[in-house]
């Protein structure tokens, strides 16, 4: 496109020189009485007009042949230049894409084409591009393609005049899809071949696409001409895409992040999940996906499993251990900083990620915790994978960290470590970290090392960036201004209160930066030095020139401090702090709309852990009320919302998967007689669905891994509608949605029924795991659903050498003691049902008997 735009100003460039040059032949015309300044442009200009009128006019005043000629073959030209730039930035924009009316190579297929080709265009309009995101910001998608039907490119009269010809030079479309169904014996069946064509490039690319259904051949196909044209367009350039700028994008990578993407905005974070692991294994150096990952797990309050993979993600800066230890040991004034690789690869998305890998170390209340403790009630898997985890980072912290502790004195310890003894300082980290695991020291590890990543990250941030004026927006989350603030007031101030907690195996630290508990007083001197400016300029600033960002963290900065002021809701210093921080929170909204309302909801309501106290004040729920209007009134949240919707998310997945089974065997029942074969994939696929309902009862549901598993096995054996019919993949609940179905029954004690429903739900998980579990002796007389697949297993496999099918009744039976069976599944997990109902219908299944399978 570059050079289609060079060849095209070339050209323009020599054909005004010509006019030009034209109207240099007569008497030149004189700009008597003009500015100095204004002389040589205005007499330049009016050579040009005259130029151009010699080249239309007649007689001895008109040019001669030879130069109406001449500029006749350069206005060619130049048309010719001007129309292949256009198609080449019409190519790289991308321009409208004309999707042709699918055909058929199969015979009958004449009324679905309609169908298929609206559900192709349908597909292709809908699937936008999302850019990744930090949190707490959710960036809206990009419209990526502009579609058109059927477009005639062949004019029906063909004019001579100028305009109509210039009229031709923007065009109408940039690339044409064109799909071919097909049909076969071999599964998969379903298929279409695709073709995208480019009338920039004269080219085209084509693809035949086979999959179990018209509808999943059409989504995939749409995934592939978008694979096929970002690379090539200007969103190739765009995160997380711009390694794959002018490569072959794998439609399979493609396909991954937009569902993910899509899946986490409805909150199916299971299922988000592990789209972008898939995605991720296409693709494991793109830092982008690790982020997004790291995310997720933060919402689901994986702080442990955060760290880790934010961790991953900043040692893709493109150094190596050396070149990294190096820089991190230059001082924040070294000019090293600035003169070498500062600017090269920041905008890869490094520095976002060491931000919120700070920003977890910060929040050590919670990681910290996940670090030292374990489950209750245990949960083994989630036991192993936070060991892994510990074993892993332990030793990466030390060295990464190490210059932090030079000078402390931890606990035990009769001399402070020097600046030269990093061997020492990692060896006493990997120890506290890797086999003491004391809750207090990991806690004030974590805040040290926050405080010195945040003290290097503004080392690190460019310079000459974000310079605002009200026509720019800022994209992203950091700003110089929010770095400040987490530096100077938000990392001292976890700090202050992490070594307040410790009591006697705090460390000895060089200088606390802030008492603890701070007064608002010392807080908002703080703040306003740390945004660089006079008391209250920030809030006569217009809002094209705030960045709500800066008002956000502030907000975060009063919230903390609110867990030491008083220790009781409704203090005055409490108050103070609860005041100054929604005040923040309103100039948050204020001072950037468009970037403000993209924050999340549930981030900002309910997931954030720095606005835990600040959520249970007056004020705030009052802001909540004006800013965020809902039905219903109450809104006081439990500190630790997550818990009751993890719960109320494990029951509508339980809840969902045991209905999807209980129609699934009530159809089989009619699809009887079957073969032994097909009985055979029944039992195994049933045997296997139960023990992933065992080990999401037995750990309460803590394990994504666990639940994500069910839901597959569910997808493997039952038909997709039942799966829509019963809302399935479920998505988590907020706060909100169980505050307002526990208000409909109850005006007072909102929170209380809450209450309850964990607890029941809880003993109701625990009647399900040992009604289901096979414990050591085969479990009590065989009568866990596990183990009954298992002997109707085993009984189909000792009758399926023979061509004789199963009983009708005996098969019959089976598919209604499932049916039951599942259906008291449901019942059991229903509060007011009874809690013995499955395992009174385990007691009523038959099992196979001698002669039951002739």
């Amino acid at each position: 496109m570059t050079r289609s735009a060079a060849m095209t100003l070339a050209v323009l460039a020599a054909l005004v020189a010509v006019v030009r040059a034209v109207g240099g032949q007569g008497d030149p015309w004189q700009a008597k009485g003009w500015i100095s300044v204004f002389e040589g442009p205005a007499e330049w200009f009016m050579q040009f007009i005259e130029g151009a009128s010699r080249l239309v006019k007649g007689g001895s005043d008109g040019a001669s042949f030879s130069a109406r000629l001449g500029c006749l073959l350069l206005l060619i030209l130049l048309f010719v230049a001007l129309r292949r730039w256009m198609l080449m930035y019409y190519a790289h924009k991308p321009g409208a894409v004309d999707v042709k009316k699918l055909v058929s190579s199969a015979p009958g297929m004449e009324q679905q084409l309609e169908g298929l080709t609206a559900q192709l265009r349908k597909q292709l309009s809908e699937t936008n591009l999302y850019p990744p995101t930090a949190l707490p910001a959710e960036a809206p998608a990009d419209n990526f393609l502009d579609l058109l039907g059927d477009v005639d490119l062949e004019p029906k009269k063909l004019g001579t005049s100028l305009l109509r010809l210039f009229s031709r030079l923007r065009p109408k479309i940039a690339y044409t899809v064109r799909g071919v169904l097909r049909l076969r014996e071999q599964e998969p069946g379903f298929g279409i071949t695709v073709t995208v064509t480019s009338y920039a490039i004269r080219g085209s690319r084509t693809e035949s696409i086979w999959s179990q259904a018209w509808e999943d051949a059409i989504q995939e196909a749409g995934y592939w001409v978008m694979a096929t044209l970002v690379p090539v367009t200007r969103a190739g350039r765009r995160p997380p895409w711009q390694e794959w700028c002018g490569r072959d994008l794998p439609p399979e990578l493609f396909a991954a992040y937009q569902q993910a993407r899509e899946l986490s905005g409805q909150r199916k974070f299971d299922d988000a999940l592990e789209s972008y692991y898939e995605a991720l294994r296409f693709d494991p150096t793109n830092l982008y996906l690790r982020t997004q990952i790291a995310g997720i797990q933060e919402q689901l309050w994986l702080h442990l499993d955060a760290l880790e993979t934010y961790y991953g993600a900043l040692r893709l800066d493109g150094r190596n251990s050396a070149q990294r230890n190096a820089r991190t040991g230059m001082r924040s004034w070294d000019p090293r900083r600035t003169l070498r690789h500062r600017y090269a690869w920041w905008r890869s998305g490094v520095l976002e990620a060491r931000f919120r890998y700070a920003v977890v170390l910060g929040v050590a209340e919670r990681t910290a915790d996940q670090w030292c403790k374990g489950d209750d009630p245990p949960c083994p898997r989630r036991t192993h994978a936070r060991k892994q985890i510990r074993q892993a980072l332990a030793p990466a912290l030390a060295a990464r960290h190490w210059r932090a502790f030079t000078g402390l004195k931890p606990p035990g310890r009769a001399e402070p470590f020097g600046p030269d003894q990093e061997g020492p300082v990692r060896e006493w980290l990997e120890t506290e970290l890797g086999e003491r695991q004391r809750y207090p020291i990991v806690r004030e590890i974590f805040q040290l090392a926050c405080m010195e990543e945040m003290q290097q990250l503004a080392a690190d941030y460019p310079r000459m960036i974000r310079l605002r004026h009200p026509f720019v927006r800022a994209h992203g989350t950091l700003t110089r201004t929010s770095l400040r603030l987490n530096r100077d007031v938000w990392a001292p101030l976890r700090l202050a209160w992490a070594h307040e907690d410790a009591g006697s195996d705090r460390m000895e630290l060089l200088e606390n930066p802030l008492p603890w508990p701070s007064s608002a007083d010392t807080l908002a001197r703080r703040i306003r030095s740390a945004r660089g400016g006079f008391r209250g300029v920030h809030r006569w600033l217009s809002p094209g020139w705030r960045l709500w960002q800066d008002n956000y963290n502030a907000a975060c900065v009063y919230a903390v401090a609110m867990n030491g002021a008083g220790g009781q809701s409704g203090s005055q210093e409490r108050r103070a702090l609860a005041d100054l921080a929604v005040d923040e929170l309103e100039g948050a909204g204020h001072a950037d709309v468009s970037g403000f309302h993209p924050v999340t909801r549930s981030w900002l309501l309910i997931e954030d852990p720095d606005l835990e106290k600040l959520r249970q004040e007056s004020r705030f729920i009052r802001f909540e009320r004006e800013t965020y209007p809902h039905a219903a009134p109450d809104r006081h949240r439990p500190e630790r919302p997550l818990r009751p919707e993890m719960k109320a998310y494990g029951r509508q997945l339980l809840s969902g998967c045991a209905a999807v089974m209980e129609h699934t065997w009530r159809l089989r029942r009619g699809q009887l007689p079957a073969e032994p074969y097909v009985l055979g994939e029944w039992f195994v696929g049933e045997a296997e669905l139960w023990r992933c309902v065992e080990r999401i009862a037995s750990n309460q549901g803590r394990n994504w891994r666990d639940r994500e598993r069910l839901l597959q096995r569910v997808r493997e054996v039952a038909d997709r509608r039942l799966l829509v019919r019963c809302g399935l993949p479920s998505s988590l609940p907020e706060m909100d949605d169980l505050l307002d179905e526990a208000a409909w029954d109850t005006v007072d004690g909102v929170q209380e029924r809450i209450k309850n429903f964990e607890q029941t739900f809880e003993k109701r998980l625990s009647v399900l795991s040992l009604a289901v579990a096979v414990g050591p002796d085969g479990s009590a007389d065989g009568r866990s659903p596990i183990s009954l697949s298992a002997q109707w297993l085993a009984a189909v496999r000792r009758n399926g050498t023979s061509a004789a099918v199963v009983k009708q009744a005996a098969a019959q039976q089976a598919c209604s003691d499932y049916e039951t069976a599942w259906r008291a599944v449901r019942d059991l997990l229903d509060p007011d049902q009874s809690a013995t109902a499955l395992s009174d219908a385990l007691q009523r299944f038959h099992a196979p008997q001698n002669g039951a399978l002739l």
